[in-house]
């Protein structure tokens, strides 16, 4: 299950997993991008992690907050949460059975990441990776807004307000 965006940074990962003949689950609050996480792989797509099919095995949440609490509760037995973003920018308020490992929720984990958490991480083989597959028509890297540099205040405003789903590109002049 994958809670927000089809992100480059977890891209890679989601789409290994959908060609590697797993059962690929996306949520995304903007029912217009059903149709283009099914393309890149998702065999199902929902609003909200609860609609999913239960349990998952494991998760990718951008979202944090309460996405995050709901697709907690949605893992099987052994199954990992991993924490890659945070865009709803609201805090995780675990309920005090969350923990809980009855009624076959016993070794579930929450893992988190940051991309740059070692410095000296080289990314270019990923980054090789992403380009060949956006190249080969494979991978949609989400652009919804594309403008010059001179109208970034309109590409910051429409994303922090949420009215943007998918990248801004700003052009250089």
């Amino acid at each position: 299950m994958t809670c927000g965006p089809f992100r480059p940074q977890s891209a890679k990962d989601k789409l290994r997993a959908a060609r590697s003949g797993a059962h690929v689950v996306a949520i995304s609050r903007n029912p217009a991008q059903a149709e283009g996480l099914r393309a890149l792989g998702a065999h199902e797509d929902h609003p909200d992690p609860a609609a999913a099919r239960q349990p998952v095995s494991a998760v990718l949440d951008n979202v944090g907050g309460q996405y995050l609490v709901d697709a907690f509760a949605t893992l099987s037995a052994g199954g990992t949460l991993y924490s890659v973003g945070r865009s709803s920018e609201a805090d995780v308020v675990l309920p005090p059975d969350a923990l809980l490992g009855d009624e076959g929720r016993h070794d579930r984990s929450i893992r988190t990441f940051f991309l740059f958490g070692a410095p000296t991480t080289d990314f270019s083989t990923d980054l090789t990776w992403l380009a060949g597959e956006i190249a080969a028509g494979r991978l949609d890297p989400g652009i919804s807004w594309r403008g010059p540099w001179t109208r970034h205040s309109e590409a910051v405003e429409a994303l922090l307000g949420g009215r943007l789903h998918g990248k801004a590109v700003l052009d250089l002049e």
